[in-house]
This record gives structure tokens, C-alpha cells and sequence, in this order.
């Protein structure tokens, strides 16, 4: 089984290196899709994969991603449908 998570990051966000956590933790879970800043400045993430690999990484993002956030604030959506991605992609390196 597969599914898919739609999570918006909003707060302390600037600054936190989480992009580089949330892309490094999906790739090594064999997650794909993207992580990026949205027009909102909010960091927007969506991952696609085995239902296993997403359920670890959400157990990862409620226990905070990066220690130089001051929050941990976010929204998740879970879906059953997936989009097909191909890799995880970032608006960093």
C-alpha cells in the first residue's frame, strides 16, 4: 500500500534548515515528491511512497524537525491517491 502527505509548515520556518532535514529524511525513507517555500512563506511539503515510510516520516515531523525552530507548528493532509512523483525535489540544494 502507498499514500501521500500534504504538510504546511507555518511560524518559525525562516532559518531552521528545515528544508535540508524534511528532503534529506524523505530520500533516505525512498519518499518522492517536493519541499519548497511557498508565496505564504510557509514551507510547504509533499511526499509520496509505501505507507510505512510515510507513516515514519510524519512520526518525524511531530517530533520536530529542527532544533533551531522555536515552534514545531504545522497542518497535515493524508491522501490515498498519489501523483506519481519521480523524485523529491527542493527549492534548496
Amino acid at each position: 500500500m502507498a499514500k501521500r502527505a500534504h504538510i504546511i509548515f507555518f511560524g518559525d520556518v525562516d532559518g531552521t534548515g528545515y528544508r535540508f532535514f524534511i528532503k534529506q529524511k524523505a530520500i533516505n525513507l525512498g519518499l518522492k515528491g517536493f519541499c519548497k517555500l511557498n508565496e505564504q512563506k510557509q514551507i510547504e511539503v509533499e511526499v509520496e511512497g509505501k505507507t510505512n515510510s510515510v507513516d515514519e516520516f510524519l512520526k518525524f515531523i511531530e517530533k520536530g524537525v529542527s532544533l533551531q525552530a522555536n515552534s514545531n507548528a504545522f497542518e497535515i493532509e493524508i491522501y490515498d491517491e498519489l501523483k506519481g512523483y519521480v523524485t523529491m525535489e527542493s527549492d534548496i540544494v
